[in-house]
């Protein structure tokens, strides 16, 4: 591939649209202490759409609240701000990239599934940490969501090559990583980057993107990098792949021994993981 059509690519990639309003305000004003439940509530509710699916997650049986919440204000005092500020991000971005293909390689709503099985995954690894972080599980739960948002990027915007990639990973037995560098010159996790850096997303939710297959190789971020890595790896034991990958993720287990998890964390995370997913599934109704 030439450097001029590589380039091309790269650029043509930098022209996505950039986050909704609601949702870039929101992430703007989070962790502002002088935010209150009304300012965030306001927000959301310019958009009746967004407030609809957000009183439909608050009312799911994932969060559990005991009682049905009416309105979006009560959703963010009941359940805080940085749960809503997930809400909204999820339901924001799985709406700019629809789970509607469905080629045999690559089906849209497998990859959402898999994508929404490592999110609640690095949540609940996040809650059963018994070391001392930085990282709360809502960020888990959101790096988890987009690690491999670059693959749906190459898929809707370079379709035929990216199935050309994947087969190429089937037919010559190559990871999808590999086989990405060989057809674009680069990788999803690079898309990744650049579309989350025009996104201004913070940096603990932007690292793990661009190096959940190698955690080792940063240093900033490396905790919550790892925990996503570990949870995409988790998903292959669960039954929730990635479509057109078979093979299950190398895991760096000397990184991941570091976060101190016991067998039976991992145990207790996996067995409930079919029903913490299917709660968050639903509501999503991908």
């Amino acid at each position: 591939m030439s450097k001029s059509l590589e380039q091309k690519k790269i650029e043509q990639i930098e022209n996505l649209p950039t986050l909704p309003e609601v949702a870039n305000q929101l992430l703007k004003i989070i962790n502002d202490p002088t935010t209150t439940a009304v300012d965030v509530a306001n927000l959301i509710s310019r958009d009746l759409s967004l407030t609809s699916k957000v009183l439909r997650l608050a009312n799911s049986a994932f969060y559990g609240i005991p009682r049905t919440v009416t309105t979006v204000q009560n959703a963010v005092v009941i359940l805080g701000l940085k749960v809503i500020n997930t809400m909204v991000f999820s339901i924001t971005v799985v709406k700019m990239f629809p789970g509607d293909g469905n080629h045999p390689l690559f089906s849209r709503k497998k990859f959402w599934t898999h994508s929404l099985a490592c999110a609640v995954l690095s949540r609940q690894l996040a809650l059963r940490m018994r070391k001392f972080t930085l990282f709360d599980p809502e960020e888990c739960f959101c790096a988890g969501l987009i690690h491999d948002i670059g693959r749906i990027v190459l898929d809707q915007f370079f379709h035929e090559n990216f199935l050309k990639a994947i087969k190429k990973s089937m037919d010559g037995k190559i990871t999808l990583l590999q086989a990405e560098q060989d057809i674009f010159g680069f990788s999803h996790m690079d898309v990744g980057d650049w579309l989350t850096s025009r996104w201004e997303l913070p940096q603990d939710i932007r690292i793990p993107i661009v190096f959940h297959h190698t955690p080792g190789k940063t240093e900033y971020a490396r905790e919550i990098t790892t925990l996503v890595h570990l949870a995409d790896n988790l998903c292959y034991d669960t039954g929730y792949i990635l479509p057109g990958i078979d093979t299950k993720p190398t895991l760096d287990t000397i990184l991941v021994a570091q976060l101190g998890f016991t067998s039976e964390d991992l145990d207790a995370v996996k067995a409930t993981a079919a029903e913490e997913i299917e709660k968050f599934h639903a509501a999503f109704e991908i």
